[in-house]
């Protein structure tokens, strides 16, 4: 079994996206971490799921998605998403933009499209991301 420690554990801090030169690990930490901010700001305003996925032309499960970083984030989203939570300082939102920008870019392992399996690309992403890789045997 193989554990991974990303880089960076840092809560959001009210309407705060993650630094960008603290979230250096790459676009699969990056989505994580930006669909953990949008959750906990849904959440804060007290909007459900479906209702956010109306705002977006979505469904619930698009934003479940969304909010687990298993999908890239389309800048209207993002946009409508914020406004729909409160977000509306335009510098909070512009990190938040370049955020989802640089969540979307396409990591290394994406040239062995072909020979790697979908499912192995968030833990290769995540093993970029990390800090300390410890390795243990029953």
């Amino acid at each position: 079994m193989i554990l991974a420690q990303p880089d960076d554990h840092s809560e959001a801090r009210g309407a705060e996206p993650v630094s960008l030169a603290a979230a250096g690990g790459g676009p699969t930490v990056l989505r994580i971490a930006l669909g953990g901010q949008l959750r906990r700001l849904r959440e804060a305003a007290g909007i459900s799921r479906e209702e956010a996925g109306e705002a977006i032309r979505g469904s619930h499960s698009k934003i479940s998605r969304l909010e687990c970083g298993r999908v890239g984030f389309k800048q209207r989203d993002v946009r409508d998403l914020l406004e729909l939570y409160g977000v509306t300082d335009p510098q909070q939102q512009e990190a938040f933009l370049e955020l989802a920008k640089r969540a979307n870019e396409r990591g290394w392992w994406h040239r062995y499209d072909e020979w790697l399996p979908s499912w192995f690309e968030t833990y290769i992403g995540l093993e970029q991301a990390a800090k300390i890789i410890r390795c243990y045997e029953a």
